[in-house]
């Protein structure tokens, strides 16, 4: 069996980046016991911090209880080694080669249009971005849990990826500008009514219909 691969384009950018080589085991049974070491460290971690199915509000607290718990095993012992492995790494770390200056961007880069709903189109969802946007082309950098919208190098937009298809996201914040300019469009606005059945805003009756009790993305009230 060949150790031959093709190579993806991100994954020679990230190994051109580190400046490292790339070697792969072979496949089936005859390399099976290549990465025995690697598998067993990792049914090792799953069985200590994974058995049972650890609970998380969100991704960014699973990752900082990894983290956690990575740390923490550095100060193990493996087997009958007189030394823990933070210690087996303090003296193998001065042999490496030092990490590269600036960060590896990992998302995956796109440069749609605004369309004249002030929505982008992300592979197959869709998302707001401010209303001066439309027409124009914005830079977004799509990472696995959320995607962030640039122009040129300004943030001007973040959003929670949408994971199933044809997904529709809309944010408040982003038709405020189109809003104060047209208020009678507050009773039946989509991003609104999508914001009240999230719970973000809590809706109330005035005499002049409908209005949002809590707006505080533009710190003012509608009607101010």
């Amino acid at each position: 069996m060949s150790r031959a691969r093709v190579e993806t384009d991100r994954w020679i950018a990230f190994r051109s980046h580190f400046n490292i080589e790339s070697f792969y085991c072979r496949p089936g049974i005859e390399g099976a016991h290549e990465e025995g070491g690697v598998g067993g460290m990792i049914g090792c971690f799953r069985r200590n911090h994974f058995t049972p199915v650890p609970e998380a509000d969100s991704l960014a607290e699973l990752n900082e209880m990894v983290e956690q718990w990575d740390l923490h095993d550095g100060h193990r012992r493996t087997g009958s080694r007189p030394r823990t492995v933070d210690e087996y790494f303090a003296v193998e770390q001065p042999l490496l080669m030092p990490l590269p200056q600036e960060p590896f961007e990992t998302g995956r880069l796109f440069t749609p249009r605004v369309d004249r709903y002030s929505q982008i189109n992300v592979r197959t969802n869709r998302c707001p971005v401010p209303t001066r946007f439309i027409g124009k082309r914005v830079r977004v950098v799509l990472h696995a849990s959320h995607l962030v919208v640039y122009d040129r190098n300004v943030e001007v937009a973040r959003h929670e990826r949408l994971i199933a298809k044809g997904g529709l996201r809309l944010d408040p914040d982003h038709y405020l500008e189109a809003l104060i300019r047209k208020p009678g469009a507050f009773p039946g606005a989509t991003p609104l009514e999508q914001a009240r059945s999230a719970g973000k805003f809590t809706p109330s009756t005035t005499p002049g219909g409908p209005r949002l009790a809590r707006f505080t993305a533009s710190g003012t009230a509608p009607g101010r």
